[in-house]
């Protein structure tokens, strides 16, 4: 009977990945030859007909692979763990306090948040410093276990990657500190389209687009497949540089900050993602202070969405909320690297494992 109820799983889970992903397919090639010129664009959100039918076919299809990721597995999810109750727990509530001071900031206060949100003020430095700082946490911790004999070199080319990219990814938030030190534009830099010298403006639609889908899939999708599978979960390597279930809870915030890109499909695609994946999270969760937590995560998404798209005449300028969604994203990354920093002295070094 057991064996028969899995194969039953097994056929419904393959039956709605093919739904979901067909769907999708077909949304995204009708997105490209029906509506070209707004495959990427980011605009006011379009509440017509047909843009709500299209979004109802993308919460369907979303939800379709979730389930069928999902199938009859139902993994045990322990968002604080003893170990790292405080980084967990204290990094949650701290992003709850930011996205209620955003959101206060918003409605009440809307001249303050758009000029917060401008280049060179508190919000973009608060982003650039959010990622100077994992990328010193994780040059720190290559430093630190530079001589473990078990941490392979693999590893620490991992980690020297990480601290790279945070790098990277800070100097481009403020164009390589261009403003700051007053550089000419250099001639290499002229066709950027805010003529800056940075690269991600040289398309940028497409690299906030991938860079947004692949923020999602790192510090949302990833630490909920690492639940669900266990050749995930039981490979060392992805143990430590895996997010753990509770950075979901701090880079899902950020999702609902899409008020100039809620159009485009992959935007919906990561809302309508992360919803679900906290709402498998409540039903995997026996804690009851666990559950509270994913609750209030998705009450603030809800809210903050419902707020930005029922309110965009607020914003001074159309794509302003992408900065404070860059903040969120800058925040959880932080927090990624000392859960990484955390983990591997706490977990290397004292149980001597070779990883």
């Amino acid at each position: 009977m057991h064996k028969k109820n899995s194969e039953n799983f097994k056929i419904s889970s393959l039956i709605l990945s093919i739904f979901g992903f067909l769907s999708l397919i077909i949304l995204l090639a009708f997105d490209k030859f029906y509506w070209p010129s707004y495959i990427l664009e980011e605009r006011w959100p379009d509440f017509s007909i047909s843009y709500l039918i299209r979004g109802a076919i993308i919460l369907v299809s979303v939800l379709a692979l979730t389930m069928a990721f999902i199938g009859s597995k139902r993994p045990k999810l322990k968002l604080f763990n003893s170990d790292r109750f405080r980084l967990s727990e204290l990094s949650i509530l701290l992003t709850f306090l930011f996205a209620v001071i955003v959101l206060f900031l918003f409605i009440f206060k809307s001249k303050l948040f758009s000029a917060l949100s401008l280049e060179d003020e508190i919000v973009e430095w608060a982003s650039t410093l959010f990622l100077f700082a994992g990328s010193f946490v994780f040059i720190i911790t290559l430093f630190r276990h530079w001589s473990t004999n078990g941490l392979t070199k693999f590893v620490k080319f991992s980690l020297l990657f990480l601290a790279f990219g945070f790098f990277v990814l800070a100097m481009e938030e403020i164009s390589w500190f261009q403003r700051v030190l007053e550089i000419e534009t250099p001639k290499a830099f002229e066709k950027n389209m805010q003529n800056e010298m940075n690269f991600h403006n040289f398309a940028s639609s497409l690299m906030e687009n991938i860079f947004y889908l692949g923020i999602w899939a790192f510090l949302v999708v990833l630490p909920f497949l690492y639940l669900l599978f266990s050749f995930i979960s039981q490979n060392t390597y992805f143990q430590i540089f895996i997010a753990r279930p509770f950075v979901v809870l701090i880079g899902a915030i950020g999702v609902a900050y899409n008020f100039d890109m809620w159009n485009i499909l992959f935007t919906q695609i990561s809302f309508y993602g992360t919803l679900f994946i906290l709402i498998a999270f409540y039903y995997f969760s026996s804690y009851k202070k666990e559950k509270y937590y994913l609750l209030a995560t998705l009450f603030l998404m809800l809210v903050s969405q419902l707020l930005f798209l029922n309110n965009g005449i607020r914003f001074e300028r159309l794509w302003e909320v992408t900065e404070y969604k860059e903040f969120f994203i800058a925040l959880a990354l932080f927090v990624y690297s000392l859960d990484v920093f955390a983990y591997l002295h706490r977990f290397t070094i004292k149980s001597g494992k070779s990883v």
